[in-house]
């Protein structure tokens, strides 16, 4: 059944890690400890970037703003200082730079979005490939400290 409470519950990594059981994995043992250490820095240097684009994105809408409001200004300015039909040519002209305007302004705001996606994504899936390795080699080396304990007590 769909939680609506919480759409991302089968996404619910805590749950899937406490339910994977790994024999011999000592939580407490320095790799492990030291692996966890470097998911946490991944975990903030993914949340910088992501900071780091939300006020960037913020500060180009500012920036938008602040144009189009100093650009409506300057338009009435020069609407009202013609006669009628040197102003609805005026008209069309700032209407199409205004669209102009707005499909480049919309395309640096993507801009933005893709390279703070792309930045986050890359420290995590880099943290997360690096992680999988540390466990694997965590793994392996209290598998053979458990070994070598079971053929000592044989």
């Amino acid at each position: 059944m769909f939680n609506t409470n919480n759409p991302f519950e089968m996404f619910d990594f805590q749950k899937v890690l406490s339910a994977t059981k790994f024999p011999n994995l000592d939580v407490n043992s320095a790799g492990y400890i030291d692996a966890q250490k470097k998911t946490l820095e991944a975990m903030a240097g993914a949340s910088k970037a992501v900071f780091e684009g939300v006020n960037a994105f913020a500060g180009k809408q500012v920036e938008i703003l602040n144009a189009a409001i100093s650009g409506v200004k300057e338009a009435t300015a020069e609407v009202a200082k013609g006669n009628t039909q040197e102003s609805a040519a005026k008209s069309i002209e700032l209407v199409k730079k205004a669209i102009v305007e707005a499909q480049k302004n919309v395309a640096e705001l993507s801009k933005i979005n893709e390279k703070t996606a792309n930045e986050a994504y890359q420290i995590l899936n880099t943290r997360f490939l690096d992680g999988l390795t540390e466990l694997k080699k965590v793994v392996s080396e209290q598998t053979a400290k458990a070994s070598v304990k079971a053929e000592t007590k044989n």
